[in-house]
């Protein structure tokens, strides 16, 4: 079992906030009106039933006309909605720095979403409930990598509609950019996704024979890993990279690569430069 933890007070001291859409989102969602939640009367909007909500406020009637769970929002409880998109797939923790990268930095989007005063959920896979994060520190009970495939890989997300998307991944798994991207902005406000890879997925080097070892399918291959086929994966790496970037353009989404073992200071800097977090 790993020993990887998240370096809260490193996080804390990177003070950012998610970068929100300048437009109040879908009408007065997204603009926090009061100074408390649940303490107004007036009806604001509706949405999904997700854990943790207060059962007071479920629409009874329309669960028995429809069988969907849904909750009223009150004007003091509408704000902006952030849905958080890890990856738990084993290839997310295959050593210690990458699994300790992948928690600071969903660790570090957490906080980020509490500063700017959102309405934060988790979604880790298709076989794992929506998680509400109450405090930055919830993110640590859901990155259990020891998924078999990312959850990027099924065909369905319970995205809460008009929500900013922030998707944590290394995306190192079969798939179609356009689609993916598309699928992933379909309904939403934003869209940001976040790469993280090691050094050696993103640059590695001629090793000579080796062993590779598939953690998620289990399978394994032998082959010889010289400077040809090197400059192979390097090609391959590139083509994936940049195929995410140019899709996330033509979705008006963001893109941005990470390496495991960049400081959290270094991390906020970039995550801020590609316009997905702000200095607070």
């Amino acid at each position: 079992m790993s020993t990887a933890s998240i370096d809260w007070a490193a996080v804390r001291a990177a003070g950012v906030r998610l970068a929100l859409p300048r437009a109040p989102i879908g009408g007065h969602l997204g603009e926090r009106r009061g100074s408390g939640i649940g303490s107004s009367l007036e009806f604001q909007d509706y949405r999904s039933y997700a854990p943790g909500d207060d059962l007071r406020h479920v629409d009874w009637a329309a669960y028995a006309r429809s069988e969907l769970l849904t909750v009223r929002l009150y004007r003091e409880e509408v704000a902006p909605r952030a849905d958080l998109v890890i990856d738990t797939s084993r290839s997310m923790a295959v050593d210690e720095r990458k699994l300790r990268a992948h928690m600071e930095l969903s660790g570090l989007i957490a906080c980020a979403g509490f500063s700017a005063s959102t309405d934060t959920i988790v979604l880790s896979g298709p076989d794992r409930e929506a998680m509400r994060l109450r405090r930055p520190e919830d993110i640590a009970r859901v990155l259990r990598c020891d998924a078999a495939a990312s959850a990027l890989e099924g065909s369905h997300l319970a995205f809460r509609r008009r929500s900013i998307r922030i998707v944590i991944s290394d995306f190192l798994f079969s798939h179609d950019p356009e689609a993916l991207v598309s699928r992933l902005a379909r309904d939403g406000v934003s869209l940001a996704m976040i790469q993280l890879t090691l050094p050696e997925e993103a640059n590695p080097t001629a090793q000579g024979g080796r062993r590779l070892i598939d953690i998620e399918g289990r399978g394994e291959l032998d082959l010889v890993i010289d400077a040809a086929a090197v400059e192979d994966y390097r090609a391959r790496f590139g083509r994936l990279r940049s195929g995410l970037a140019r899709a996330a353009r033509r979705a008006g989404a963001r893109f941005t690569h990470l390496v495991a073992g960049t400081p959290v200071r270094d991390v906020a800097r970039t995550l801020a430069a590609a316009g997905i977090v702000e200095p607070t």
